[in-house]
């Protein structure tokens, strides 16, 4: 990944964190983003959403990491890669 789209998704996700979600919201997101990304058929579906958000909640990431994540999801879904 170049320095440019790193420092693109560290700004994108200082932005995000501005935005004050709760924990759980961000967990949720992430979760929808990755399913999405690795191309799950059950991306939309609510039950599969919420076991994965339960996976990523009791791994415990940083709210910073979450931010980060997300952000990097969508800076790479926009650009069309995977």
């Amino acid at each position: 990944m170049s320095e440019d789209k790193v420092s693109y998704i560290n700004v994108a996700a200082y932005f995000l964190a501005q935005k004050g979600y709760a924990y759980d919201k961000l967990c949720w997101m992430l979760a929808e983003r990755q399913l999405l990304f690795q191309r799950d058929s059950r991306y939309n579906q609510e039950e599969r959403i919420r076991e994965k958000a339960a996976e990523i909640f009791f791994s415990g990431p940083g709210y910073d990491v979450l931010c980060y994540l997300i952000s990097e999801i969508d800076i790479m879904m926009r650009s069309g890669k995977k």
